[in-house]
């Protein structure tokens, strides 16, 4: 069977040191980070029968290539100094390689958010360099098989890689790196959007057959993707000429055209040009930069001083691509440049994002105007009934189940870690339903795999999100994945960040990375490195009822819980500054975030919640034999609950009992 692989142009390193015929992934490189473990496996490919021979500080070990290509050999690093020397395997030579702490940082989008745009991030950046903070960051790929090799790099910490940092892994490392004063990395494995289930492997899955099934479901629709999408190309292009909406050749616009400001969407379709001007730094010219636009259901052209630097077709514009450009180095010249936009739009909308969905690091997102080359009617009637149905968003061969896990993860195994920090669910929250045994076969798989059976593993419970809602009954799928997640912490070794005080109501991608890494933290080093310090957020354990007053008892408050003060307003959306007015659902009540549900299965907020010691004490006048409790049961949860350590407590779901 021919493997297949597929690479993004993310970074370009060889997969694999190679000399002779003996080769190592790229994990083993300059710059790497070993575990200060005992067992820690160094391993590659090689001739079948060829000697090895691994040489670090004052250990060899040898060993003979296997039938099956595979060679290995095992490290005591566990007592080794924490300081760079050579490893030596046969005639290579991979230079800087040090023992310390070294975690694998994988999940979705908020685990790729990168260090620079979250608050202080830049700050961060700024800082010197620090040769104990190092990253290796795995070059996105997926694979229909397991592979043996992957692409990326090891880098230490400095004003210029730390760009390139997950945010939450770097906050994470640095305050291991700060409190243990030993070398600390993070391998990042991460890609926006993913379930789940990408990240497993094929077998750890199969034991789920509804999840097996929307699997096959997704394989399906992308291995029939592309004929549906050429049948609806082929039935547009029949439908434009019979309706005289085709495209007209590209010349870019005179002179002397009148232009107007740049207003949003357009209706009735047709030809027009977007303009603006930039100005690109000394900076922009030597590394190059990116001009991004966005999801646009419409082919678009872009040019810079009359220089076409992206053509994008039908293909991608129905496909629901994202559009953007690289502008290689060197390619323009420091200073003033005019860009152009040119869309064609044959169906009835002609959408034009706003101008903040523009962007580079040198366009300020105002200033664009537009001039109308071309109109089309709005469809109507026949025109209207028979245009054809677009066939939606092309499947992302990347987020079909286990392909990131054989391209990603598996070429890792049997690297030795420290442990493994995770933040992902959001992919998962619209079938929620079991995402606590699927996630806890991942992990336990993973720990199988790697060969370390206790292998910390510590994760974010999902943040805030969304508006808050008014009535208590009204619960999301958020709600519903968070009580998922929790259940991982069945097994053993393993750590939940609570993050319901640090999302934004309408962004996805909360800009506060530094509080879910180093609550991730405090996991590791209470857990792994025995520091007497609070870790764990309080939990709801029991329910009890006299009357209508219920008292709620809580794990973890590490000396008594405490109310937050409550903020007036709700951040909508950091990164451009706007928020909401906070309406209190219990406004007579020390605390926000409980509810109480009556026998008649009616949820109203509690109008009583007091603190009392390690409990709370909580009542509703509209609910006289209370049966069931809940805090932060929402998507957005406005719960100021927190133990004296201030780590806030977990969203939870109580049945209440007679005292």
């Amino acid at each position: 069977m021919i493997k297949k692989i597929f690479f993004s142009t993310v970074i370009a390193f060889a997969g694999a040191i190679t000399l002779a015929a003996v080769t190592v992934p790229a994990i083993f490189s300059d710059g790497a980070v070993l575990a200060k473990r005992e067992n820690v496996p160094v391993f590659g490919r090689g001739t079948p029968g060829e000697k090895v021979t691994v040489k670090f500080g004052s250990q060899t070990r040898q060993t003979v290539v296997g039938t099956d290509g595979k060679w290995e050999v095992a490290l005591n690093l566990k007592n080794f100094p924490a300081t760079p020397q050579n490893l030596y395997i046969n005639d290579m030579v991979i230079k800087d390689v040090i023992p310390g702490e070294v975690f694998l940082a994988s999940g979705q989008s908020n685990m790729a958010f990168k260090l620079p745009r979250a608050i202080g991030g830049e700050e961060e950046c700024k800082r010197p360099a620090n040769r104990n903070i190092r990253f290796f960051i795995v070059q996105t790929a997926y694979s229909d098989e397991p592979l043996s090799e992957l692409r990326g790099k090891w880098v230490i910490a400095d004003s210029e890689t730390r760009r390139e940092f997950t945010a939450v892994g770097y906050f994470f490392a640095e305050k291991l790196n700060r409190t243990l004063n030993v070398p600390v990395a993070i391998v990042s494995a991460s890609l926006a959007g993913t379930p789940l289930e990408g990240w497993m492997s094929k077998e750890s899955v199969a034991p789920f057959p509804e999840t097996v099934k929307i699997g096959k479901t997704r394989m399906d629709a992308l291995k029939s993707y592309p004929a549906r999408l050429q049948k609806f190309l082929k039935a547009t292009a029949a439908w434009e000429k019979k309706y005289q909406r085709t495209d007209i050749p590209v010349k870019l616009p005179a002179a002397d055209l009148r232009w107007e400001p740049h207003s949003g969407d357009i209706s009735g379709g047709g030809i027009c040009w977007l303009r603006n001007r930039i100005v690109l730094s000394e900076k922009d010219v030597k590394n190059g930069f990116k001009i991004y636009l966005g999801r646009i259901y419409a082919p678009i052209k872009i040019f810079i001083d009359g220089k076409k630097v992206l053509d994008g077709g039908v293909e991608k514009a129905w496909s629901c691509a994202q559009f953007g450009v690289d502008i290689r180095p060197g390619e323009f010249t420091a200073g003033p440049h005019e860009i152009l936009v040119r869309y064609w739009v044959s169906h009835d909308r002609m959408h034009m994002p706003q101008p903040f969905r523009f962007g580079s690091c040198t366009i300020d997102g105002k200033g664009w105007e537009i001039y109308r080359e071309k109109s089309f009617p709005v469809c109507r009637n026949e025109m209207l009934r028979s245009r054809p149905r677009p066939p939606g968003s092309a499947p992302m061969p990347s987020r079909q189940w286990y392909r990131l896990y054989n391209a990603m993860i598996h070429p890792l195994i049997p690297f030795r870690f420290s442990g493994v920090i995770w933040y992902q669910g959001e992919g998962n929250a619209s079938r929620y339903a079991d995402y606590g045994k699927v996630f806890s076969a991942m992990i336990t798989d993973w720990r199988k795999k790697f060969r370390n059976g206790d292998m910390p593993f510590y994760f974010c419970q999902l943040p805030s999100f969304q508006l808050p809602v008014a009535d208590p009954a009204e619960c999301s799928n958020w709600a519903y994945l968070r009580r998922e997640q929790t259940d991982a912490l069945k097994l053993p070794r393993t750590g939940m960040a609570v993050l319901t005080d640090v999302g934004e109501c309408r962004d996805l991608h909360p800009l506060e990375k530094r509080i879910p890494g180093e609550r991730l933290a405090l996991q590791a080093l209470a857990q792994i490195y025995g520091k007497k310090i609070p870790f764990k957020s309080p939990d709801g354990i029991t329910a009890s009822a006299r009357g209508n007053e219920v008292k709620v008892t809580f794990s973890h408050t590490d000396g008594g819980l405490k109310a937050a003060a409550l903020p007036e307003k709700l951040p909508l959306k950091k990164s451009n500054n706007t928020a909401t007015a906070l309406i209190r659902r219990s406004p007579g009540a020390m605390l926000e975030g409980f509810a109480l549900c009556g026998k008649d299965g009616k949820w109203f907020w509690a109008d009583k919640a007091e603190i009392a010691g390690d409990a709370v004490v909580l009542s509703s006048k509209k609910v006289p034999e209370p049966v069931k409790v809940r805090y932060n049961w929402s998507s957005f949860p406005l719960g100021n609950l927190y133990s004296q350590a201030g780590l806030p407590v977990a969203p939870f779901e109580l049945t209440v009992t007679a005292r």
